[in-house]
């Protein structure tokens, strides 16, 4: 006999509700993992080209296909489990930390940040000291951090300034903001390959269009050859020739 709704005690509808608030709550993590992270949304688009030639070769009876993506599909599991281990155990640790009491310690004010970065820029042009400070947002760039430095320190023009000297270990990577709070240094971005960049763009600057162009963090550059300052943004570089200009695009695109 099937149990309707009158028929649930207190207890049975506690349950029910647990459990589907349970499997709520790991597709929620699942499509925040895939939204935040690019390696994700690729494998994503991958798993989903798998199923789709397993429906074909099952209704054109392709059995040697078939057999083989049927393979794939029962070894796929742990494949993603191995792929995303760093993601998971961080995923997995966030959920064991109280976010309330971290955004307790982060005693810096937004508007302090944006004056530290823009005064740490203008120090750094004046001097003629490359820079490239990334500034994480929705998009979490774990897999450009692990071979980094950690730091996951307050932010300070001394602290980014002294990295980025030319006899500093750390000063030819780039340093990340996570959480307003600068988070490691010496981490390696993609450079972009477009062929219509200015060819008077170095190193620096093809990496911060390439960390744009696939995430929607923001880049900070510095030009030793020029002492100029750059923001990339959405796969587009702007170079800028006044701190004033710099530091009020710098809290548009920051907010």
């Amino acid at each position: 006999m099937i149990n309707t709704v009158e028929n649930f005690t207190f207890f049975e509808l506690l349950l029910v509700c647990l459990d589907v608030y349970f499997v709520w709550l790991i597709i929620y993590y699942i499509l925040k993992l895939i939204k935040s992270n690019v390696r994700a949304v690729q494998i994503l688009k991958g798993v989903m080209l798998i199923y789709l030639i397993d429906i074909i070769s099952q209704i054109f009876d392709l059995y040697t296909l078939s057999a083989l993506i049927g393979n794939i599909i029962d070894w796929g599991l742990l494949a993603v489990i191995i792929i995303f281990q760093p993601e998971i155990r961080s995923g997995l640790e966030q959920i064991g930390r109280n976010s309330t009491m971290n955004r307790e310690k982060n005693s810096l004010a937004v508007n302090d940040i944006h004056s530290i970065l823009a005064n740490s820029v203008e120090f750094l042009a004046k001097r003629r000291i490359g820079a490239l400070i990334v500034i994480e947002r929705g998009v979490k760039l774990d897999e450009f951090i692990t071979p980094s430095t950690i730091i996951d320190g307050e932010i300070s023009q001394e602290l980014l300034t002294t990295i980025f000297v030319p006899t500093t270990p750390l000063h030819d990577g780039a340093v990340m903001i996570r959480d307003g709070k600068l988070y490691c240094a010496g981490a390696y971005l993609p450079s972009t390959r477009r062929e219509d960049i200015n060819k008077a763009f170095g190193t620096r600057h093809r990496a911060a269009i390439g960390i744009s162009e696939i995430s929607d963090s923001l880049t900070l550059v510095v030009s030793e050859e020029t002492g100029r300052y750059s923001i990339a943004y959405k796969g587009e570089l702007k170079v800028y020739d006044r701190i004033d200009t710099f530091k009020a695009d710098l809290e548009k695109y920051l907010g």
